[in-house]
């Protein structure tokens, strides 16, 4: 697991934000769009209010997945000649969040270069519904939509107050700088594609913290988590490759006008 050590706070507290951002502003996207027949400053204040319930809700439930991965439950133990594990709760749980971040990740990064464009509902709701009503759904809603970025966060760090931080953050920035955000990727493709790279690799660290934690072994060989600064080394070449190609392409461009 990524831990957080002194020097490393505001680079774990940019990667929380970064995770959020990439992860949730199709979510607020769509939610502008759903809402768009609505006074642009009632629907800023259903989704400003929306989101800050819609925090508590995901302070809550990470709170309650540190305590739950603050300990471990033996379930059953596998001895081959050629493999061992002791399955339990925790490394489990590590293991399946890396699969799915892993393959998550993937998929993005396939549909990223299928140039598949975010689609806002044709549909208007909650039209008939109550300032309460469309409050509360606007926070369930980004609540159940954001259970990647939920993993990806405490795969980075299991400070539960860093991590509210860069929840409010990024929520805050979402909502006051949504359009630049949005235009940003677009310009940016590359970006998109160093996050969700980003992302796997967040998830293959999962995926080996979980077996490291339930003792896997295989022919002899134990598995073992990757250090925290390969993870943002990765990032860092990523988001200067991003730099490159982008200046690369605009020099291009020049040349052939």
């Amino acid at each position: 697991m990524v831990e957080l050590v002194q020097g490393d706070i505001l680079l774990t507290l940019l990667a929380i934000i970064l995770i959020e951002l990439v992860l949730g502003v199709d979510n607020l996207i769509i939610l502008f769009g759903v809402l768009r027949k609505k006074n642009p400053k009632r629907r800023f204040l259903i989704v400003t209010v929306g989101f800050a319930f819609s925090i508590i809700l995901r302070a809550l439930v990470l709170g309650t997945a540190l305590v739950i991965l603050s300990s471990t439950l033996f379930l059953f133990e596998v001895q081959w000649p050629w493999f061992s594990i002791e399955v339990g709760t925790r490394g489990l749980i590590y293991f399946i969040a890396g699969v799915y971040l892993i393959f998550h990740g993937l998929s993005e990064i396939r549909n990223h270069f299928g140039e598949e464009e975010i689609v806002e509902s044709d549909e208007v709701v909650l039209v008939n519904m109550s300032w309460p009503a469309m409050i509360l759904w606007v926070a369930i809603i980004d609540l159940v939509f954001s259970y990647d970025s939920l993993l990806g966060v405490i795969a980075v760090s299991q400070d539960w107050y860093l991590l509210v931080i860069g929840l409010v953050i990024s929520r805050v920035i979402m909502v006051f700088f949504l359009s630049k955000i949005y235009r940003f990727i677009h310009h940016h493709p590359e970006l998109m594609v160093v996050m969700f790279i980003f992302l796997v690799m967040v998830g293959l660290s999962l995926f080996l913290d979980g077996l490291e934690d339930m003792e896997a072994g295989l022919f002899g060989l134990n598995f073992r988590g990757f250090p925290v600064s390969w993870l943002y080394s990765i990032f860092a070449i990523g988001i200067v490759y991003s730099w490159w190609h982008t200046r690369v392409k605009k020099r291009r461009k020049e040349a052939s006008s």
